[in-house]
């Protein structure tokens, strides 16, 4: 148990098997090494499921926005473009747990417990419904598996 805030490790069998976490992965190290080096887009191949992490990360003001090439020869080519702004100079600190490997599933208790002592805080999760944030898997209740924690 990872923090001891009821997190289980599934293994290698997620409960919710709708995202890839290998592209959710290269897509969230993308953004991150994108930051780092202050550049103002990057190129990725996004999935239907990896755009629905972009619109995600486009509502909680992580990335400004996201927009398909059209000059180009694939067809689900986008460019991604991270927010910036005058007073943070980089990107929303991010915390990846898209791993195959080792998945965490938060339980409706845990995201309560969390949503109390990290108000500001977002954590994404990967649920039946989708991906959505914690607050609205609250209003749902329902937890699900932790992908990102938007700090």
């Amino acid at each position: 148990k990872a923090l001891g805030f009821g997190l289980d490790s599934t293994g290698s069998n997620p409960v919710f098997p709708t995202h890839n976490p290998k592209l959710d992965g290269y897509f969230l190290n993308q953004l991150k090494a994108t930051s780092a080096q202050r550049k103002f887009y990057f190129n990725v191949r996004l999935t239907r499921k990896t755009r629905e992490l972009a619109q995600q990360l486009l509502r909680l003001n992580v990335i400004k926005r996201f927009a398909r090439v059209h000059n180009s020869t694939h067809v689900d080519l986008y460019r991604v473009f991270p927010t910036y702004t005058r007073y943070r100079g980089h990107l929303r600190p991010l915390r990846t747990f898209a791993r195959s490997k080792s998945r965490h599933r938060l339980q409706l208790k845990t995201l309560k417990i969390l949503n109390t002592h990290t108000p500001s805080t977002h954590y994404l999760l990967e649920t039946p419904k989708g991906l959505i944030t914690h607050k609205t898997a609250l209003s749902k209740n329902m937890g699900g598996l932790l992908l990102v924690i938007v700090y």
